[in-house]
């Protein structure tokens, strides 16, 4: 039997055979000398495909509407390739650069580059990064975008795409310590982070500031666990939104009993500048060499409807046998509130369809599903892995922030499967 790659051994996996596959082509290395250069390379080449002509998934939210689905199979969703360059300065000093081609609204090298950090060693159980780094407060931070690194053919979205911020701009400070046979970590982050959002016909310019992330995890025997606390403000309104608010500030100035107070409320709830989300998760994963058990929960804390607050969680399980993996998994996510209703009828005024317009707007980034996913992987190869998985999702009404969808769909409830075949490597 294989050595087992499990979601606790297989990030380590992954990142050894990728300085293993690049080391002899490395300066120096063929006369016996280490070479300071580090390259390394992974990508997924993925092919998904589902039973509704009126539903398009999203791994996250800063995927192309028009460009990635017309209602039928897609290689976009999951594909992506990257690589690693890293240059070692000194024994104590780093330099890390990342880029990775994946699908996004807005592609430039801006936001190509996940990674690019200096990684200072302060002592041996203390170090610092300045640039742009990882953001770390979930169980598979450090490896969400590395689909060799565990078994699944993705993070399951219900927790990984509630917000797609996979870096930011600032700096960690990181200190190990040992309790017996258990090692401690803890990561402290600070900075800011932007990322283009699909919104209609256009893009907002998301700019999240004020971003601090605070994260503790263990790691002894076969477990490994981690809490993570994290919090930002949006500084950014949302230019696609300007001609409904004007329309709801146009509304609240005419003093009309109810629909003014009505249109004023609605006008607060949409506004994305100064919004406040805060949120914690906890994690837990388990490997005994042949069992892997996994589940992380969340819960976040907003100020506005159009960034609702939620709970989050999935749990997984998996059994290799041999070079396949089979696993399932279950994973949810519940708004935290109601969706916003009308309180007035707006037809006296001939708004309605305005009226209808705002409040979809409102509740359209609610996340209200869940989904039974089964599938298995298959190692092949010593670098890369066959997968195949089967997602069953049931969206309720009101809760479709995971998919490219209509106003008409967005008011019932649906059930999807999505089927997904994706080839994972690295080099």
């Amino acid at each position: 039997m294989k050595p087992w790659h499990s979601a606790c051994r297989w990030p380590a996996l992954a990142l050894g055979a990728l300085l293993a596959c690049t080391r002899p082509a490395l300066a120096g290395e063929e006369d016996g000398e280490i070479s300071p250069w580090r390259i390394s390379g992974y990508g997924t080449l993925s092919y998904s495909w589902d039973d509704r002509s009126d539903l398009a998934a999203i791994r996250d939210f800063t995927q192309r509407p028009a460009q990635l689905y017309h209602g039928g199979p897609s290689w976009r969703m999951d594909t992506r390739l990257g690589v690693q360059l890293a240059y070692r300065f000194s024994p104590q000093v780093e330099g890390v650069i990342q880029a990775i081609a994946r699908d996004q609204i807005e592609s430039n090298l801006g936001s190509s580059i996940d990674l690019a950090y200096l990684d200072i060693q302060l002592a041996p159980d203390q170090a610092l990064r300045l640039g742009r780094i990882g953001y770390a407060p979930f169980l598979m931070s450090d490896h969400r975008n590395l689909g060799y690194a565990y078994p699944w053919v993705r993070p399951p979205r219900e927790f990984y795409s509630w917000i797609p911020i996979f870096s930011l701009d600032g700096g960690e400070f990181s200190h190990d310590f040992f309790q017996g046979d258990a090692r401690w970590r803890f990561r402290a982050q600070f900075g800011r982070s932007g990322f283009d959002i699909p919104m209609g016909q256009s893009t907002f310019a998301f700019q999240a500031a004020d971003l601090w992330s605070l994260s503790l995890s263990r790691q002894a025997g076969p477990w490994r666990l981690q809490a993570g606390l994290s919090g930002f403000r949006s500084t950014a309104e949302a230019a696609p939104l300007a001609g409904l608010h004007a329309g709801l500030e146009q509304l609240a100035a005419l003093n009309l009993p109810g629909i003014s107070d009505e249109a004023a409320q609605l006008r607060g709830e949409t506004a994305f500048k100064n919004a406040r989300i805060r949120y914690f998760t906890l994690g837990a994963a388990y490997d005994d060499g042949q069992w892997l058990a996994q589940a992380e929960l969340g819960y976040s804390a907003t100020n506005r409807a159009i960034a609702p607050s939620s709970r989050t969680g999935y749990v997984a399980l998996a059994r290799r046998l041999g070079e396949f993996t089979p696993y399932a998994m279950l994973s949810l996510s519940r708004p935290d509130k109601s969706a916003r209703a009308p309180i007035n009828d707006w037809s006296s005024i001939g708004q309605a369809a305005f009226q209808q317009t705002a409040y979809f707007v409102t509740n359209s980034t609610r996340q209200d599903q869940d989904t039974l996913s089964l599938g298995s992987r298959w190692d092949f190869h010593s670098q890369a892995a066959l997968k195949l998985q089967w997602d069953h999702s049931r969206i309720h009404r009101q809760g479709y922030a995971l998919w490219f969808r209509s106003p008409e769909t967005n008011a019932r409830n649906s059930s999807v499967n999505l089927f997904t075949v994706s080839l994972d490597f690295v080099f």
